[in-house]
């Protein structure tokens, strides 16, 4: 089955960091469609103008304004996928006007697009770490809340190659169950990755058999074999530096989280403390993070 990308183009075409992820982590053996999108900021002298415009076929006029950075982003994401290994099938270009600040933005893009994942450079990490930084605010809380918020998100620091394999951290909750499911069915034939399921144990009271033998169970739904598979836990009173350190310790090129765990688990519940959340964004190095609401 065709896997459906939605990819973050930033006006800087020295951090394409997510082009570069999917570069190095994709070879030939699953077909991929693409969507590189690019919001546009509207100046406020135009802003009343464009409002009124909104409807109004907002990409073809939205095309015409494009400042010579974001176009060659464009043209040359384009250049990179084309010379990569990953089979793309189709490569469209989307551009936007912002209309809800581009976090809103892109997850209503997911969201309406059916998307399998978005793909956010080094640039929209930083819009994402602002806005769960602010739990407290109230248009925050609405967005986390908004049923646009549905679609897995990929964060793109700039990485280093030659890493391989996913880190993927289990909790024993229903979204730690749609973790493994979306990181089973992106490495279907991908199978140059294997798969660690990982327990941090920090009192929250986690079976660690229940939950390595649930997770093989959706792997298999995927034709995951078990030798792809490895399991590990350790003890750590903070989830996000036990999971930032056995990142950096076993190389993986992806670590998967879930957005909401268990009650005393894992990212607890991000309206209310979106603080581990927040510190693997900033913090994470040299690997893509994976958050599944």
């Amino acid at each position: 089955m065709k896997k459906k990308f939605l990819v973050t183009v930033s006006n800087d075409f020295d951090q394409l960091t997510a082009i570069e992820f999917l570069c190095s982590f994709f070879l030939p053996q699953s077909r991929h469609q693409l969507t590189l999108y690019h919001i546009c900021r509207l100046d406020s002298n135009d802003m009343n103008k464009a409002l009124l415009q909104m409807w109004d076929e907002p990409d073809a006029r939205v095309a015409k304004r494009l400042s010579f950075g974001a176009r060659k982003s464009l043209d040359r994401a384009t250049d990179m996928l084309g010379s990569s290994q990953m089979s793309v099938d189709d490569i469209i270009t989307k551009t936007v006007a912002e209309r809800f600040g581009k976090v809103k933005d892109i997850l209503s893009e997911g969201a309406g697009g059916l998307y399998d994942a978005i793909i956010l450079g080094k640039r929209a990490s930083y819009a994402l770490q602002w806005f769960f930084e602010r739990p407290a605010d109230e248009i925050a809380q609405a967005i986390v809340n908004d049923p646009s918020f549905s679609t897995p998100l990929w964060i793109c620091p700039e990485i280093e190659q030659g890493r391989k394999n996913v880190l993927v951290c289990l909790d024993g909750s229903k979204n730690s169950d749609r973790v493994v499911d979306h990181v089973g069915y992106i490495l279907t034939r991908q199978t140059q990755h294997s798969i660690t399921l990982y327990v941090v144990d920090n009192g929250a009271g986690i079976d660690h058999d229940i939950a390595f033998s649930r997770a093989r169970e959706i792997l298999a739904g995927h034709d995951i074999s078990n030798e792809r598979i490895g399991t590990d836990s350790e003890w750590g009173i903070s989830v996000s530096n036990c999971i930032l350190g056995k990142a950096a310790k076993g190389h993986y090129a992806a670590v998967a989280v879930g957005l909401h765990g268990r009650d005393k688990g894992l990212l607890k519940d991000i309206r209310l403390s979106g603080g581990a959340t927040a510190k693997l964004i900033s913090r994470i190095e040299k690997a893509s993070l994976w958050v599944c609401p």
